[in-house]
């Protein structure tokens, strides 16, 4: 417990020197919000802390692996993807700084914080105008729903690979300048999850490369090579962790199918081995739904749940959001890809209600980036339209030029 408190006090000093930092970089950073927002996470931290001393948590499995030499005896006897990434990340700070579970629970939280911070610049550097919903902005609210937070804050995949996310589109927004944590995030999204960021990497792709707003020919024609090169490589290993060689996976595919029934075994499980696509994906996105929901957690998540089904509505309930997904920028189209294809993914596996609360969290805050992107250029086009309606144009003069004037 020492340990852990010294890491937390230790930590407010970081989150509020990097919040600064990011204030005087970003003028539109508001550091007032993100210093409450950090205070957020740490409550939500508190309650996941009350929640796994009554629910099994893989977070204890991971530190006693860790302190028991599950692996070997030296650090790098830990490297690999999945599981063993995090418990290599876990390692030196409990085995060479000799920190407690809950120091080391307080560091992966803070991971997750990191993410929350990245996701934020990328947001508000992007999105031009204010959005309310029922009154309130739509930003804020995002960032302060509280699933996000909950499932962000332990030590778990979950929390590190909401970092590398963040930081990975917080890149790809000004990649020339952003290499570095575009590199961080893609090197942590595929130590958690090789197949997260094989379907990231396709899906940022088809963003740069069918996107005529924001993007250059030359940017275009590098992120492509780039990332052919590194789904060739990301594609054998994701193979290989599913134990399916290449010539298996043209003659037969991948039978997810046998994941999903084994999650569905829970006791907060939905066999969906038997589902439609379209019903698993609902499933994943959008239950429970209070009728099914699994004891007070899931009662709380369905008052979640019900905002992204209405706040999702708002983009595909009329034509013009669906044009938008056609049309918008590469960063709009790399966010939908993105949602979309790992949703699908992890919604094939997803048996149980409570592993597509904890999962789903790591996507949902994409789709409100595309919510988001939507009612921003709907209200820029609302801004173009009254600033035509201020002017008036007279006649051509006499050289054949246009004047343009404008009405006070």
């Amino acid at each position: 417990m020492l340990g852990g408190l010294l890491f937390f006090i230790l930590s407010i000093g970081i989150a509020y020197a990097m919040i600064g930092n990011l204030a005087r970089k970003y003028p539109f950073v508001d550091a007032s919000l993100l210093q409450k927002m950090f205070w957020y996470h740490l409550l939500l931290t508190l309650a996941y802390f009350a929640y796994i001393s009554a629910n099994p948590s893989d977070s204890r499995n991971y530190y006693l692996k860790v302190m028991t030499d599950f692996r070997g005896d030296t650090w790098m006897a830990f490297f690999g993807t999945s599981t063993r990434f995090i418990e290599w990340v876990a390692y030196p700070f409990a085995r060479f700084l000799g920190f407690s579970y809950e120091a080391v629970m307080l560091l992966f939280s803070f991971m997750g914080f990191i993410g929350f911070l990245y996701f934020y610049v990328f947001f508000r550097e992007n999105i031009r105008f204010k959005h309310d919903f029922m009154g309130w902005d739509l930003v804020t609210l995002t960032f302060f729903l509280p699933n996000l937070h909950f499932w962000s804050s332990s030590l778990g995949k979950g929390s590190i690979i909401f970092m590398g996310i963040g930081l990975f589109f917080y890149g790809i927004s000004n990649i020339k300048s952003r290499l570095i944590p575009l590199a961080i995030g893609a090197f942590v999204i595929y130590h958690v999850r090789p197949h997260v960021m094989l379907v990231m990497l396709v899906s940022c792709a088809i963003g740069f490369v069918f996107s005529s707003k924001g993007v250059s020919v030359t940017m275009r024609l590098m992120f492509l090579t780039v990332s052919t090169v590194a789904f060739i490589f990301i594609f054998k290993d994701v193979l290989s962790m599913v134990g399916v060689d290449q010539d298996e996976l043209l003659t037969q595919g991948v039978d997810l199918s046998r994941r999903a029934k084994k999650l569905s075994s829970a006791t907060s499980g939905v066999d969906i081995s038997q589902y439609s696509f379209p019903m698993k994906l609902f499933t994943f996105l959008y239950r429970p739904l209070f009728v099914d929901a699994p004891g007070l957690l899931g009662i709380i998540v369905s008052f979640e749940n019900l905002f992204y089904a209405v706040i999702t509505f708002k983009v595909i309930g009329n034509l013009r959001g669906l044009k938008f997904l056609a049309t918008g920028n590469f960063l709009a189209k790399s966010a939908l890809f993105s949602f979309l294809t790992v949703s699908s993914a992890l919604a094939q596996v997803a048996g149980n209600l409570g592993l597509a609360m904890r999962q789903k969290s790591q996507v949902m805050i994409l789709l409100m980036f595309v919510v988001l992107a939507f009612l921003d250029e709907e209200r820029l086009k609302q801004w173009r339209a009254q600033q035509l309606r201020k002017r008036r144009i007279t006649p051509p003069s006499p050289a054949g030029q246009v004047v343009t004037t404008t009405t006070t």
